[in-house]
């Protein structure tokens, strides 16, 4: 697990203990509407290296790590991702490598807890801006799980497929640059 900081908000109110709270309360509450214990014993710890991922969970762990981002988004948001890595832990316990890490087993947990299923940034209103020249665009023709490089990666795989124990080949195609 990377380093941890504690940062305080505009108001002086220290943002880490809100975001602590509020994911606490969203662990107890996702416990009972799934009917999954291990949730409510689920740990938060922020981990300021995240870069590409607001959250993540790794397992075996009981350990969700949250990235220093999660700090300044709202209380709802906040409660989605936090939904969002829980839901991975319910699935995993359920029917470990089986399944895929956001297929129908995680979709309907997120239901459940009343969010949409989604697995990418968008939601929380940060776009990723597509890197310029990106002219080969790597797919899983078994998930759908897509990749843009600027070049072909041919030691690339599916990570969702990879997951499930898959081989995770990618098919890569050209694709316009700007």
């Amino acid at each position: 697990m990377g380093p941890t900081r504690r940062t305080t908000g505009p108001t002086g109110v220290n943002v880490s203990n809100r975001v602590a709270r509020v994911g606490r309360a969203q662990l107890a509450t996702l416990a009972k509407i799934w009917r999954h214990g291990r949730v409510s014993r689920l740990q938060i710890a922020f981990n300021v290296r995240l870069r590409s991922t607001v959250a993540r969970w790794v397992p075996p762990s009981d350990v969700l790590e949250i990235g220093s981002t999660v700090m300044s988004r709202d209380t709802q948001t906040l409660r989605e991702i936090i939904a969002h890595e829980a839901a991975h832990v319910v699935v995993w316990d359920r029917s470990g490598r089986a399944v895929r890490p956001h297929g129908p087993e995680w979709a309907a947990l997120m239901r459940a807890a009343g969010f949409e299923p989604r697995a990418t940034l968008v939601r929380c209103g940060h776009r990723r801006a597509e890197p310029r020249g990106v002219r080969v665009r790597h797919f899983c023709a078994l998930c759908h799980f897509s990749a843009l490089a600027k070049r072909r990666m041919p030691t690339w795989r599916c990570p969702e497929c990879r997951a499930i124990g898959l081989e995770g080949i990618l098919t890569a195609e050209r694709v316009s640059g700007r």
